[in-house]
């Protein structure tokens, strides 16, 4: 294994949904994002059916979104022929179980995604005491993707630790 002078980047997250038209719509309106390709349909032929196939397991039809953020770190979006229902992250069990959202505002943000069908059931919280300027909340999307709002980037938050 060659030696990094640095770390590696975070490309992209990706997140199932049932209505990948609906789903769009919601994280360009509450978030910003940027989106960069589709909503395009794949169906389980040719090419992108066989890289799919390989990748997730077998499907008929597929469709795939793919947004961007402020900081470059992409939001895929994913919609099965099968999906429905919301998702149940655990936290307890090994996995990934959400994403963070920087914004410096977290309380307006958690009540803008609470305003737009998304759920702010958390408080909010200073990340090192209750006065603390870093923030932070936990929402869930309408899909019940967990969505941490964070008032800063990690390193700014954790260098200043005491």
């Amino acid at each position: 294994m060659s030696e990094r002078t640095y770390p590696r980047g975070l490309a992209h997250v990706g997140l199932t949904v049932s209505n990948i038209d609906e789903a769009v719509e919601w994280y360009r309106d509450v978030f910003g994002f940027n989106l960069v390709l589709g909503p395009a349909t794949i169906e389980n032929e040719g090419f992108f059916g066989r890289q799919v196939s390989d990748l997730l397991g077998d499907f008929e039809e597929m469709k795939i979104a793919h947004l961007s953020t402020g900081n470059q770190v992409g939001i895929e979006l994913f919609e099965f022929d099968d999906t429905t229902g919301k998702n149940d992250p655990d936290p307890f069990s090994p996995g990934l179980f959400h994403l963070s959202i920087i914004d410096p505002e977290v309380e307006e943000l958690a009540t803008v995604i609470d305003e737009n069908g998304g759920d702010a059931y958390s408080d909010v919280w200073g990340v090192n005491s209750e006065d603390d300027d870093y923030k932070l909340a936990y929402c869930k999307d309408p899909w019940g993707n967990l969505i941490e709002v964070f008032s800063h980037s990690n390193e700014r938050i954790y260098s200043n630790r005491e």
